[in-house]
């Protein structure tokens, strides 16, 4: 009997026996049996991200509460959709780190990639990707976030590892309801 006989009897007992269908059909049922993936968002349950993760922006400041913003227009300039716009201006009042502050920082999240080259591009560190993903909104004017909204810190810190499940809550605010993550109860994902 030769090799190409041999092939073609093989292909015939796999037909007969159907081991294609039983290897899909292995795998669905093993699927079935495992616990549910599904998270219990928002009412419990919040996903955490990794440090890596690139949300929205934010502006920091230093330990002194100081601004590291130097508005050098570096993450302007850096930004492959121009959807950054920095406009300097001389500070006399301590605000910043420098004499230079940014009079305006806004970004227009609807043409942003999230790439990260504005916080590449940036000397003082003071842009960086969040881990602020619910960005969705009723009304395009909250897609334009200014720079008085990129200062104020965000509730998931830098420092904080990520990748996990947090306890969450609903909580009110003048702009309306926001999940907050209470990240002293978090666990792994189920999956």
């Amino acid at each position: 009997m030769s090799g190409k006989e041999r092939l073609n009897i093989f292909e015939l007992i796999k037909k007969v026996v159907f081991t294609d269908f039983v290897k899909g059909l292995s795998i669905t049922l093993g699927y079935n049996v495992r616990g549910s993936m599904t998270l219990k968002y928002p009412d419990q349950e919040k996903w955490i991200p990794y440090k890596r993760f690139r949300g929205l922006h934010t502006l920091n400041r230093d330990e002194n509460g100081r601004e590291l913003c130097v508005a050098c227009e570096l993450c302007s300039k850096a930004c492959p959709t121009q959807c950054i716009t920095v406009i300097p201006m001389e500070d006399d009042t301590g605000r910043g780190i420098s004499d230079r502050v940014a009079k305006v920082w806004k970004v227009d999240l609807v043409r942003c990639l999230f790439c990260g080259y504005c916080e590449d591009a940036c000397p003082t560190r003071a842009v960086r990707l969040g881990r602020d993903y619910e960005l969705a909104c009723s009304d395009s004017s909250c897609n334009l976030k200014q720079r008085e909204e990129l200062l104020v810190p965000q509730s998931v810190p830098e420092s904080f590892e990520g990748g996990v499940v947090a306890a969450s809550t609903f909580e009110a605010s003048p702009a309306g309801l926001r999940v907050k993550a209470d990240l002293t109860k978090t666990k792994k994902r189920p999956w």
